[in-house]
């Protein structure tokens, strides 16, 4: 539920930049307009789930935030390579949409469009966004990949340090991969001191523990012609001993253009602008797909 909040927080903020030249951003009841806030994903072979609709809200209006599940909308998915519509229904307990029945497969290079209408505020309103599944082919070699227990920043017999390695195979067609990496074993005490070149202090680490913990990167403009990938961890990207899980993702047209836009809103002149969002009508947020492969790794002391 937090996540959710914060996510429509960080996507309203984004709506009312209005200032052009000037880096001012002006809030308020005069600046809001009522928006579907939709947070969905698709992945071939996968159930659709997790398909979060939600609202907006003026930024200086304190309210409940159950208020903002948009729990009535009428949320539909169209298969376009058959022109089947699938009703989604509510699941209250992961506060998302869901579809459950069994006549409905994800595919892998297939089209899907999500139409989603509420009322709220004495309007009725909707949106739309299709996305492109990525194609068959995205695999992590586990085999093949540099994982399982290393010490930190140990050395191979030349003296090199050595570093943890992914190595896959791409989707033809996708040119975009996200690399999550979190610490599963993160503590205050098992916080790697060592890692910064500048002087941690506890009480900074607390502030900034999320930081630390979570990691994510990505890979874009990636010949997915090539028969093989290969990515190395960085030891910059892990800040604790222990296990540690790393997801990555094959995304869709969608998923890498918001990926890469959400987060700068605000260019070096001072001039706010929106992310790149693929959604049609009243709608903000994202709509895309992406295949993922997950491993594991652990550092030792």
């Amino acid at each position: 539920m937090v996540q959710t909040v914060k996510y429509i927080l960080l996507l309203f903020l984004i709506m009312i930049f209005s200032a052009c030249g000037e880096s001012v951003v002006e809030i308020g009841p005069s600046t809001y307009i009522p928006k579907i806030v939709v947070e969905g994903y698709l992945s071939p072979g996968k159930k659709v789930e997790n398909i979060r609709i939600t609202r907006n809200f003026p930024l200086n209006v304190h309210g409940n935030p159950l208020s903002l599940i948009l729990f009535s909308a009428d949320v539909r998915l169209v298969d376009l390579q058959s022109n089947m519509e699938y009703k989604l229904t509510f699941n209250p307990e992961k506060i998302s949409f869901e579809y459950n029945g069994n006549d409905l497969e994800i595919g892998y290079g297939k089209s899907y469009r999500l139409n989603v209408s509420a009322s709220f505020e004495g309007q009725t309103l909707s949106t739309s966004a299709v996305t492109i599944t990525p194609n068959k082919g995205f695999e992590i070699l586990k085999e093949e990949s540099k994982l399982g227990e290393m010490k930190y920043r140990e050395k191979d017999n030349s003296g090199n340090v050595k570093n943890f390695r992914l190595v896959f195979t791409p989707s033809t067609g996708s040119n975009f991969y996200a690399v999550s990496i979190v610490a599963l074993d993160a503590d205050l005490s098992t916080f790697i001191y060592d890692n910064a070149y500048f002087e941690v202090k506890e009480e900074n680490l607390r502030d900034y523990f999320d930081n630390y913990k979570y990691e994510f990167k990505w890979l874009q403009n990636v010949n997915s012609n090539v028969d093989k990938i290969q990515y190395d961890i960085e030891w910059l990207d892990t800040w604790f001993y222990g296990n540690y899980r790393t997801v990555v993702y094959a995304g869709d047209e969608n998923y890498r253009l918001f990926t890469i836009t959400y987060n700068r809103v605000q260019e070096f002149d001072g001039n706010f602008h929106e992310p790149r969002m693929n959604l049609e009508g009243d709608g903000i947020g994202v709509f895309g797909s992406f295949i993922a492969d997950t491993v594991y790794f652990k550092i030792l002391k």
